[in-house]
C-alpha cells in the first residue's frame, strides 16, 4: 500500500471485511497478491475510489476488488492474466503487464482461483477464493 500512496497519493483505497479471514497463507505471497491488484484498479480505475472487500466464510475466503472505471474491453478480458497481455485483440492500447499474471500465480500455488468481471454499468471486480488451510 505504501508504494501505492507514493505512486498516487489522491487514490482512495476502501477495506470492508466480515467473518473470519484468517488462513495459512505465505502472508508475503499475499500481500504482494493484494497490492497487485489494488495497484491495478487505482491505475485503471479513471480516479474513481478502490474498494477491497474480504469475506470469510467456512473453509474459504473471498477477496474482491473493484473499481468504477472505464470497463476493460471484451476483446481484452480473455488475456488479462497473461504476461504482457499488450496488444491483444482490437483494444491493443490497453497495457495489462505482469502484475495480473503474478496475482493468478500467487493465487494458483494457494489452490485458489481468480476471476475478472467488467463491465460500463458495474465497473470492473476482481475476485479471489482461497481456501483457509492448504490441502496435503
Amino acid at each position: 500500500m505504501i508504494e501505492i500512496r507514493a505512486g498516487q497519493p489522491e487514490a482512495v483505497v476502501r477495506l470492508q471485511a466480515d467473518g473470519d479471514v484468517r488462513g495459512e497463507w505465505d502472508t508475503d505471497r499475499l500481500a504482494q497478491l493484494v497490492s497487485n491488484l489494488i495497484a491495478n484498479a487505482v491505475q485503471h480505475g479513471g480516479g474513481t475510489p478502490v474498494t477491497l472487500t474480504a469475506h470469510g466464510n467456512g473453509d474459504s475466503v473471498t477477496l474482491a476488488v473493484h473499481n468504477g472505471g472505464p470497463p476493460i474491453p471484451p476483446d481484452v478480458l480473455p488475456f488479462v492474466f497473461e504476461p504482457l497481455a499488450r496488444g491483444r485483440g482490437e483494444s491493443a492500447g490497453h497495457s495489462i503487464g505482469l502484475g495480473l499474471f503474478i496475482a493468478r500465480a500467487i493465487v494458483l500455488g494457494h489452490g485458489g482461483n481468480i476471476q475478472v468481471s467488467s463491465s460500463a454499468d458495474a465497473g470492473t471486480t476482481f475476485t479471489v477464493s482461497l481456501p483457509k488451510a492448504q490441502s496435503q
